[in-house]
């Protein structure tokens, strides 16, 4: 695949695989829009900044694989660019199933919260957000992935952060403080979910 792969290390250091170089990064490195990164056991992936772009946060808990995919628009790709693909809903959903099954995933265990999808520049009738956010819905009806909690609409940015260790997944909204969202080890939420 060309999504970006993580992979910590004993230094605390995550290895970034793009098919082209491998190098070694501090960890909570972003995930920046049209890209995804998976990961094991240890180590954070973030998400740059989202607006009307979404997280697919995907979570495997018995084996502790995880990822996040950073989209910007709703369907497939309409060229072959492998570089440009992973911005759209139905390539980057794809490619971070086919990524987390190489690290050992079992489709059946993955489970998926899902943050973004704002309207941050207060456009009126600005329907870009809302079409992304249905699409990622109807994929994940689709392909039989339970949401367990969302963070999704409304007109504030947010970032989002996963720890592959203990399966947890934080926010932000807005200026507000990282707040928990939903726990894939216990099947716990957080607090608000600023639906």
């Amino acid at each position: 695949m060309d999504g970006v792969l993580y992979n910590s290390n004993s230094d605390g250091l995550i290895t970034m695989n793009n098919n082209k170089k491998t190098v070694e990064l501090q960890m909570d490195e972003f995930v920046t829009t049209g890209h995804l990164a998976t990961g094991s056991q240890n180590g954070k992936i973030c998400t740059s900044p989202l607006g009307s772009c979404m997280a697919v946060i995907a979570y495997d808990k018995t084996s502790r694989t995880g990822g996040i995919a950073h989209i910007m628009l709703p369907g497939k790709s309409p060229t072959e660019d492998k570089a440009e693909e992973n911005k759209y809903a139905e390539n980057a959903i794809e490619n971070l199933l086919d990524d987390l099954k190489s690290l050992g995933s079992k489709k059946a265990n993955i489970e998926v919260c899902l943050v973004g999808g704002a309207n941050v520049l207060k456009k009126e009738n600005d329907a870009t957000a809302d079409k992304l956010i249905f699409n990622i819905f109807e994929i994940m009806d689709r392909k039989k992935l339970s949401i367990r909690k969302t963070s999704t609409g409304g007109y504030e940015r947010r970032t989002a952060k996963l720890c592959l260790h203990s399966g947890i997944v934080t926010f932000t909204f807005g200026d507000k403080c990282e707040e928990e969202l939903f726990n894939f080890i216990s099947g716990n939420a957080g607090g608000l979910s600023h639906e």
